[in-house]
């Protein structure tokens, strides 16, 4: 029922709950509270004109369309002594509060990465090596925390990226209290979940103001501050008029977005009940706004839905078009030129502009470790002209240590010099956390495989920085892994890894679609390393292992000896990943390289070396399409001895045609090139997306019984990039009469 609340708060920009009541901020004054801030005066006081005043209406994207509005009042001298708004009318209300007028504020949006601004959870490529790890290992979006009791984020999307943006605009403003004082007096709407009544943000921090009024509840995670709870100001006030008249203002305009009215046919399932019973709550609410106008600016976006914000230009079109319709009455409220030229004087000369060098980091949110830690990672960006754009990465990388939602920053001073203020937000819901996951392998009709899975991670558990990471498996494979991961210090790269790990694995041999062999593999094994992280993208171990491996044939004709015994190994491992996506990569390299020496191992008649590599690329060809191409190999460098075979091909995306495990051997070669095209976007709880996917295999295992002289085959599908995991469904056609049709749920590449 969670799930299917918050799917419904996606669908509407707004809550299903409407009060009428509104707090003002504790912070104002009484002095605040009693003068008009809005409109001009002379220097006795002495009213010159009326005061006019703008309420912007909320509607996510349809709220583009302010900008519109006020650019068309721009151009036609129509004054705006104070503003206020909700939701994304409090976003754009704010900004334009600032200084930027309607012509910057359009190149804004029209620059953003909407995509990039609205993606829940840091992009891949930002992440640090070991969360690259884990989308590697557990395919999909689900990741529940465990500080509470199992539990999930307060939203889906914890507001990182719209901050950052916020921060930036805000910057020039923060030494002051009053946002009386910007340029364009200003003042927003949010709810205080605690009290269940709206609360009116007239000072303070603006960056807060405007990242409360646009939480909107299932989407944004809410802002906490002390004991209160933020959210979207639309749950009770979505066209703030009444804020705006109490501003001082003598004519209030409101600019209301109007939207396709609901058909009884729309309304057949639960989101649509739900959806249409929210919109019910806020016309009513807007109603309540819209009777406090003295004019309205109705634009129609009938055509649009609140989550089109890739087509903002056409909606701030529509904006202006809507203001243009009204001009012979909007008109009445327009000032003469020279008039207007004394107001837009006035008003830049409140306009602040800041290029600060910051001397110092100071970090608030995390405990005295945390934040010293943070303070040597952005020590880098101080005693120099602050670049706001590395500032935005180097705290977006932060997020994807795992610990923290959102980290955001503003301009503070001590002993007479400026630094970074840098707030962090960390997950209230976790460490620790736990990733579950399944595998379903139906490449052979009639027998399908699967797994059940589980990554359980702490953190912090063997000193500041150390994890420790445990996987439970179930099915095909009944298993047990656990690592510990501890840097030599709070700031070292270098760490050591004990481990240790024992599983039963069913492993089948399969030529064609038949099957000729059914082993159960036991192993134990435990171990450490040493190891160096070079970046986010790579890391290099060494390290030995020693371990017991039982390999038992249950069924079938055996096609490798069956042994059992101690093992024992040095290896060396070298990782590479610049992937945009763990999942289904569009760009990139990865490259994953082991090298094992054996001591000893069951059947082996001595020791002997083992080294494979795979490095896969990835490069996009157009928006929707891109190439890929996987090689791989491996050799024991002649030994032949070694007991088992250390290589295997056949099965999904190793020779698909292929029965499992067909080919074995110790030394072999495959690669994998293929085509990707984007179809078609997922709902936002569903997954990502659908992809047409083809591909061309071709391999070999040396020494490998009954094998052709170039095995091969041409593989073709549909791939969906599910909540789940990535479903793969579709058909290969090999050499010497190998096909088959097969589905797979896991791991694509």
């Amino acid at each position: 029922m969670r799930w299917l609340l918050l799917a419904a708060f996606l669908l509407l920009p707004y809550g299903i709950a409407a009060q009428e009541q509104t707090a003002s901020s504790s912070k104002a004054s009484p002095e605040q509270q009693a003068v008009p801030v809005c409109g001009l005066r002379d220097s006795q006081g002495t009213e010159t004109r009326p005061r006019i005043g703008v309420a912007l209406e909320g509607g996510g994207a349809l709220g583009l369309a302010h900008i519109g509005v006020l650019q068309w009042f721009e151009e036609h001298h129509v004054p705006v002594d104070c503003i206020a708004g909700t939701s994304m009318g409090g976003l754009v209300g704010g900004f334009y509060a600032t200084g930027m007028n309607p012509t910057e504020l359009r190149k804004l949006i029209e620059g953003i990465d909407w995509d990039e601004l609205l993606r829940s959870g840091t992009d891949y490529e930002d992440l640090s090596f070991r969360r690259k790890e884990d989308q590697r290992a557990y395919p999909n979006s689900l990741i529940l925390g465990l500080r509470n009791g199992i539990s999930i984020p307060a939203g889906l999307n914890a507001g990182h990226q719209i901050g950052l943006l916020i921060d930036r605009v805000t910057l020039p403003y923060y030494a002051e209290s009053s946002f009386d004082a910007l340029p364009v007096p200003f003042q927003c709407v949010a709810t205080e979940l605690v009290t269940g009544k709206a609360y009116v943000f007239k000072n303070g921090s603006l960056a807060e103001a405007l990242r409360s009024t646009i939480s909107i509840p299932g989407l944004f995670s809410p802002v906490h501050d002390g004991n209160r709870v933020f959210v979207d100001g639309g749950l009770v006030n979505n066209l703030p008029t009444d804020v705006v008249r109490k501003m001082g203002a003598d004519i209030v305009i409101a600019v209301h977005l109007e939207r396709q009215p609901a058909e009884a046919k729309d309304i057949q399932s639960l989101f649509g009940v739900l959806q249409q019973s929210v919109r019910v709550v806020i016309a009513e609410n807007e109603a309540t706004g819209l009777a406090r106008a003295d004019a309205v600016v109705t634009v129609p976006l009938n055509e649009f839905e609140p989550s089109d914000y890739k087509k903002s230009e056409s909606i701030m079109q529509r904006g202006y078009d809507a203001a243009h319709e009204r001009s012979r009455f909007l008109d009445k409220f327009a000032i003469a030129e020279s008039e207007w030229k004394e107001f837009a004087s006035a008003r830049d000369t409140r306009k602040r502009t800041l290029k600060p060098v910051p001397q110092f980091v100071k970090v608030q949110g995390t405990n005295a470790a945390r934040a010293a830690d943070i303070e040597r990672f952005l020590k880098p960006l101080t005693g120099q002209p602050l670049d706001t754009e590395k500032l935005d990465r180097a705290l977006t990388r932060l997020t994807g240590v795992g610990r923290y939602d959102a980290v955001g920053y503003r301009i503070t001073e001590r002993n007479g010099q400026q630094g970074l203020l840098i707030a962090v937000s960390e997950k209230n819901y976790a460490p620790p956390t736990i990733q579950p996951a399944a595998e379903v392998d139906g490449s052979e009709s009639g027998d399908v495989d699967f797994t059940l899975g589980a990554r359980l991670t702490l953190l912090d558990v063997a000193g500041f920085r150390s994890e420790w990471r445990t996987d439970f498996l179930i099915g095909k494979t009944y298993g047990i892994q656990s690592e510990l991961y501890k840097p030599f210090d709070a700031s070292s790269k270098w760490f050591v890894a004990p481990y240790a790990d024992a599983s039963d694995t069913a492993f089948k041999v399969d030529v064609k679609n038949d099957p000729v062999a059914n082993y159960r593999f036991y192993r134990a094994d435990i171990g450490a390393d040493i190891g160096y992280g070079f970046n986010r993208f790579s890391e290099l171990r060494a390290g030995y292992e020693v371990g017991y491996l039982n390999d038992q044939l249950r069924l079938g004709t055996p096609q490798f000896p069956s042994v059992k015994g101690r093992v024992g190994a040095a290896r060396l491992r070298y990782r590479f990943d610049h992937t945009d996506d763990p999942v289904i990569p569009r760009k990139g390299v990865r490259l994953d390289s082991n090298f094992r020496w054996f001591d000893t191992s069951p059947g082996a008649n001595g020791g002997f070396p083992a080294l494979d590599a795979q490095v896969s690329y990835f490069q996009p060809i157009t928006r929707p399409a891109s190439l890929f191409l996987v090689a791989e190999g491996g050799t024991t460098f002649g030994f032949r001895q070694t007991g088992l075979p250390q290589y295997f091909l056949g099965g999904p995306l190793r020779l698909s045609a292929y029965g499992q495990n067909e080919l074995n051997g110790n030394q072999y070669y495959f690669f994998r090139a293929g085509y990707l095209h984007d179809l078609l976007t997922l709902p936002r709880f569903v997954g990502k997306n659908v992809y047409a996917i083809g591909s061309f295999e071709f391999g070999k295992v040396y020494g490998a019984p009954n094998s052709s002289r170039f095995p091969n085959d041409f593989a073709a599908g549909l791939l969906a990039e599910t909540s789940l995991g990535p479903v793969f469904i579709g058909g290969s056609v090999g050499d010497s009469g190998h096909h088959k049709w097969f589905f797979q749920l896991g791991r694509v590449f």
